[in-house]
C-alpha cells in the first residue's frame, strides 16, 4: 500500500509500505515547487534490547536540545570491549551499543552515532545489515548504534505510522530523537576518550534522514554526516539554516526510489558549497546496503572540524 498525504502548507508526504528487515524509505517532505524530498517507508521493526540502568547522569547541553539525560554511563575513560548503555533522552530510556576498539588505550578516537532503517534493530544493523562493528575495530572509531523507536509522525494534522526515526519535528513539536542524540554524544564525550573535532552521525535509509537532519543542526560542532539509501528530509531550507556548510557523504543506488531526492540533495549542497562525497551505485536498489558502508564512513572519519 501506498499513502500520499498532502498538508494543508503545501508540502507533500509519501511513504510506502512493505519493507522488510534493515530495508525502509523516509517519509520525507518536498515543496510545492518539487525541489524537496520524498520516500518510502517500509515496516517498522522490533526495538532492540535495552542495557542496564546505573546512576542517573546529567542533562545534555550540547545540540539542537538540552533534554537528555543518562543512566548506565561507564565511568571515567571508556575500555576496549561491547556494551549496552540505557540512556535517557525526552523522558524516554534508550538502548545504545556502544563498541569501543582496542586501540583506545593510544588515544582520543573518533566517535561515529550509526542509525539504522526503519525495521531493523541497531544489534542487527551493526553486524548483519553493516559492517560497521568490525569497521569500529579496524578503523579505530567509537560506535554508537541506539535503537529507534517506531513512531506514528504528525505533520500538519495528518499522521504517517511506523518510521522509526523522526528527522521532521521539532523538540518542542515533540521529536524524541533529536535529545538523543545530544544525550549520547554528551555522554561519551564525558568519557575523555572522544576527539571533539572528529563526531560523526552516519546513518541508512531512516536513519539516513536523521543523519542528514542532525548533521545540519548541529553542523557547528559535527565533523561529518553520512546516508546511504536517503536525502535531505525537509528540502533546501534546512542546508541554508546549517551554521556551518558541513561535510556529508552520500551514496545510494541508481535503482533506489530515493534517488530522484539524493540527486536534488547534491544539486542544492553543490550549489551551497557544501563539501560533499557522492556516489550513485549503478544497478543497485534499496536492500542491501548499496555499495556498503566503508566508502562514505572512511570519508567521514577523515573529515576534521577547523
Amino acid at each position: 500500500m501506498v499513502y500520499v498525504l498532502v498538508l494543508t502548507s503545501g508540502l507533500a508526504l509519501a511513504a510506502a509500505g512493505g519493507g522488510c528487515s534493515g530495508d525502509d524509505g523516509a517519509l520525507a517532505s518536498s515543496s510545492s515547487g518539487g525541489t524537496g524530498d520524498a520516500a518510502t517507508s517500509g515496516t517498522s521493526g522490533t526495538s532492540g534490547a535495552s542495557g542496564t540502568s546505573g546512576t542517573s547522569g546529567t542533562s545534555g547541553a550540547s545540540g539542537t536540545s538540552g533534554d537528555g539525560g543518562s543512566s548506565g554511563s561507564p565511568a571515567g575513560a571508556l575500555k576496549a570491549g561491547k556494551t549496552t548503555l540505557t540512556i535517557k533522552a525526552a523522558g524516554t530510556d534508550r538502548s545504545v551499543i556502544v563498541v569501543v576498539p582496542t586501540t583506545i588505550g593510544s588515544g582520543k578516537l573518533p566517535l561515529v552515532i550509526a542509525l539504522h532503517g526503519n525495521g531493523d534493530t541497531n544489534t542487527n544493523f551493526i553486524t548483519g545489515t553493516t559492517t560497521l562493528e568490525a569497521l569500529a575495530e579496524s578503523k579505530s572509531f567509537v560506535l554508537a548504534a541506539p535503537q529507534g523507536i517506531s513512531q506514528d509522525i504528525t505533520i500538519g494534522g495528518q499522521t504517517v505510522p511506523g518510521v522509526d526515526w523522526d528527522p521532521y519535528r521539532t523538540v518542542a513539536g515533540g521529536n524524541i530523537d533529536l535529545p538523543l542524540l545530544d544525550a549520547i554524544r554528551t555522554q561519551l564525550v564525558a568519557s575523555g576518550s572522544i576527539d571533539t573535532k572528529k563526531l560523526v552521525v552516519f546513518g541508512y535509509s531512516q536513519g539516513g534522514y536523521m543523519s542528514f537532519r542532525y548533521g545540519m543542526d548541529t553542523s557547528a560542532t559535527l565533523a561529518c554526516a553520512g546516508l546511504i539509501g536517503a536525502a535531505n528530509p525537509l528540502g533546501p531550507q534546512l542546508t541554508a539554516a546549517a551554521p556551518r556548510k558541513i561535510p556529508v557523504a552520500l551514496q545510494i543506488g541508481t535503482n533506489d526510489g530515493a534517488i530522484g531526492q539524493a540527486r536534488n540533495t547534491k544539486a542544492d549542497l553543490e550549489s551551497k558549497s557544501f563539501p560533499l562525497d557522492y556516489h550513485e551505485i549503478a544497478g543497485a536498489g534499496h536492500v542491501p546496503v548499496a555499495g556498503g558502508v566503508t566508502v562514505p564512513l572512511t570519508f567521514c572519519l577523515g573529515q576534521s572540524l577547523p
